[in-house]
């Protein structure tokens, strides 16, 4: 699969809606394809079954605190999600208007993009996305326009630029600082900087409560994904995202129950965060050396060209959440 964004015209197939039980909103709007690929499906099983006790433990855990954070992003106007389920991505940083930046034509963060190729955005965006659903017997449907690339409302879907990117990264960074005053400082800002965003009034007394409530939610959130992380690399997963004063968090793979992206490496797919960061240069300096970024591609070890994951695992991957999720 050719990378979704604007260094490339190569074309994308997109897979289609699966009918689960998080994706059974689509089916009034959409209609729902029948699923195929049952051993692929007894696998994933298989996968969630074999997890240890203690990883299912802390993986509920994180995600009953991101089902609170995104429930109150939402409702303070910070986040407006595109896609089916939690974006994990999104609520690392704070919260996306992913609608808003499909409107606008500007570029998606990496999880609303993998889900929209995978059949996971919601319906009143599906909509409006360039699918052709009426040969419900292909696993895959098409992108409907001649160059293959997706769109939303007639706009190329393409992913944020790589200083956006790391804009992000930074600030989910910022957002597990621990020394009071600093953390005090960075809700405050992020918080004025969102209010006005959205056209909200700011309050220059500092006594509004969204700083207070952010900084809270994002400390109690850091142990258990702490928790989660550790389960997970005694499981082989691992990661190469970077930061400044500790390991990089890699919000995807915890979505999924582990990725082992040393061996995606190998293979020139790797998942949409990861993707991402690469594409910022906000990877390990333990691998940092072994990108080349060169005429709009990147090179793994001079010669392996990195993608972003095809729709099908995409799609599978995005199923596994939703079952697990499910609980």
């Amino acid at each position: 699969m050719a990378r979704p964004d604007s260094s490339t015209d190569r074309p994308h197939t997109m897979s289609k809606f699966r009918c689960s039980r998080r994706a059974a909103i689509t089916t009034a709007a959409l209609g729902c394809l029948s699923m195929t690929g049952r051993p692929a499906v007894a696998q994933e099983d298989e996968f969630i079954q074999n997890l240890p006790e203690e990883t299912r433990r802390a993986y509920d855990r994180v995600t009953l605190a991101l089902e609170d954070l995104n429930g109150y992003l939402t409702a303070i106007r910070f986040h407006k999600s595109a896609i089916i389920g939690l974006n994990f991505f999104a609520l690392s940083v704070g919260g996306i208007d992913s609608i808003r930046d499909l409107e606008e034509g500007r570029g998606v963060d990496p999880e609303t993009l993998a889900a929209l190729h995978a059949g996971f955005a919601i319906p009143s965006v599906a909509k409006n996305l360039n699918i052709d659903r009426d040969n419900v017997d292909s696993p895959t449907p098409k992108i409907t326009s001649s160059d293959g690339r997706l769109r939303y409302k007639g706009t190329v879907v393409r992913l944020y630029s790589p200083s956006r990117l790391r804009a992000l990264f930074r600030l989910r960074e910022q957002f597990r600082v621990d020394d009071d005053q600093r953390r005090n400082e960075t809700f405050f800002d992020f918080a004025a900087k969102r209010r006005r965003a959205i056209g909200v009034s700011i309050d220059v007394t500092g006594q509004g409560s969204e700083p207070r409530e952010l900084s809270a939610r994002y400390r109690e959130l850091q142990p258990r994904l702490l928790e989660l992380e550790n389960s997970l690399r005694n499981n082989g997963a691992n990661s190469i995202l970077g930061a400044a004063d500790a390991a990089g968090q890699h919000f995807f793979g915890y979505s999924v129950a582990g990725i082992n992206v040393q061996e995606d490496l190998t293979k020139g797919a790797v998942d949409p965060e990861t993707y991402a960061a690469i594409r910022a240069r906000n990877v390990s300096i333990d691998v940092a050396d072994s990108f080349t970024y060169r005429n709009g591609q990147v090179l793994y070890d001079e010669d392996i060209n990195i993608q972003m994951y095809a729709p099908t695992t995409l799609t599978k991957l995005f199923e596994r959440r939703d079952r697990l999720t499910a609980g």
